[in-house]
């Protein structure tokens, strides 16, 4: 890319995200970041201070850190984005003897966010015209997903496909020193291809889960609802769904990405974040 936005006649991610906080938007522990290649949605953990500014930190972070390992997808990917991340994170904290005794304590605990990723390869100039526009890694940690449509339909339920499959310890990316230097033991990895026609979804817990158990007992409905919904739309069927209990009370993210190519994205912004 070059520094006043994509070279002419590649395939870009063309991103919107849509947002449905449980309290006030200042309040929203979901963040979620892109630019023309990259993507990510985090959920911070409620329990955990400050997780709403990790999990932005996380998102942002996933944008700019070179991706490590020779292994395209290997466990040791993101070792290198977590360190960045940490490290950010300390530097952004190291204030806390100014702060009362409470503060510190928490600070002390950590913080901790779910994680949902996608790194973009555009392959338009070695397909002669044909097939994908773009190959992908996605990676995740914890039950954030991401759900790649095709057709209005699923080829692709990441890291988890059924609704029982959510639970209240998901795994979690932790600013602790003393946790584990890799994220090997719990990241998840997929890799997949996108047409001019796909979408990828991107969403915290709340939504995926309620997605899976709408899908199951009303079939491709739920998908449609995703991929087209406007802004206002989803945010009354959000708050109509958490009212009726069907969905949890939770913040709510969902970023919608399409590959196209470039002469298509006019109006495409470089990057992204929340």
């Amino acid at each position: 890319m070059s520094e006043n936005g994509p070279l002419p006649g590649r395939a870009v991610l063309l991103c919107e995200a849509l947002v449905v906080p449980k309290a006030s938007a200042a309040e929203c522990e979901d963040a979620h970041a892109w630019n023309a290649h990259r993507a990510a949605v985090c959920d911070g953990a409620s329990r955990a201070f400050a997780s709403g500014r990790w999990a932005t930190l996380l998102a942002r972070a996933f944008l700019v850190t070179e991706l490590d390992g020779p292994d395209r997808s290997g466990p040791d990917m993101l070792d290198g984005w977590l360190h960045e991340a940490r490290g950010l994170w300390a530097e952004q904290t190291a204030q806390a003897a100014e702060v009362p005794v409470y503060i510190r304590g928490a600070l002390a605990r950590g913080s901790a966010a779910t994680f949902v990723g996608v790194d973009t390869r555009d392959v338009t100039s070695t397909r002669a015209g044909t097939g994908p526009l773009m190959e992908y890694r996605a990676f995740a940690v914890g039950d954030s997903c991401l759900f790649h449509l095709r057709e209005g339909r699923p080829t692709e339920l990441f890291p988890l496909d059924r609704p029982d499959q959510f639970d209240t310890h998901p795994d979690l990316v932790s600013t602790r020193a003393e946790a584990p230097a890799s994220l090997a033991p719990v990241l998840r990895t997929t890799e997949g291809a996108c047409g001019p026609d796909d979408v990828l979804l991107l969403m915290t817990d709340a939504l995926a889960q309620w997605a899976l158990e709408a899908a199951a007992e009303h079939g491709s409905t739920v998908w449609t609802f995703l991929e087209r919904a406007d802004p206002d739309e989803f945010g009354v069927r959000v708050r109509e769904l958490r009212a009726s209990r069907e969905m949890k009370e939770d913040d709510v993210s969902l970023v919608r990405c399409r590959a196209v190519a470039t002469a298509r994205a006019v109006a495409l912004t470089p990057t992204a974040a929340s």
